[in-house]
């Protein structure tokens, strides 16, 4: 990742809102168009709530959100809480109502649907989930 920015927050809902500033002053470097934006902020935010509501819980802890910007952005998420994989987890069936499908997994389905890589790796006690979106224009 070149150009890296960082931000270190506590992992709250409630500073959900500097965690997307955060990531919307970097794009605003980018050469993105705005779906692709909203697609990036749609990525961030379920990863952040999901981040701040379970990886600690019932605790808070630290997170540790990075972004590269420049043919792709990056965005990477560092957590010390308990060790999990949200790539593992089954998809869920979208052809059933929400009434037949289980409870969870349908904002980390969106995730990989909406961005162009998804990674996890566990490294140092901590969990690493990184994001990739690709420009549909070159930088300028």
């Amino acid at each position: 990742m070149d150009n890296i920015r960082e931000l270190l927050i506590e992992a709250k809902v409630e500073n959900l809102e500097t965690v997307l500033e955060f990531v919307s002053q970097n794009l605003d470097e980018s050469n993105f168009q705005m779906k692709e934006r909203m697609q990036i902020c749609v990525a961030v935010e379920e990863i952040f709530v999901n981040i701040s509501n379970y990886a600690y819980n019932p605790e808070t802890g630290g997170a540790i959100i990075r972004i590269s910007v420049g043919n792709e952005v990056i965005v990477e998420f560092e957590d010390g809480g308990k060790p999990y994989n949200p790539l593992e987890k089954e998809d869920p069936d979208i052809t059933l109502n929400a009434q037949q499908r289980d409870i969870g997994g349908l904002g980390i389905y969106m995730v990989k649907n909406i961005m162009d890589v998804v990674e996890y790796k566990h490294e140092n006690g901590k969990n690493i989930l990184t994001i990739r979106k690709y420009c549909s224009l070159p930088q300028r």
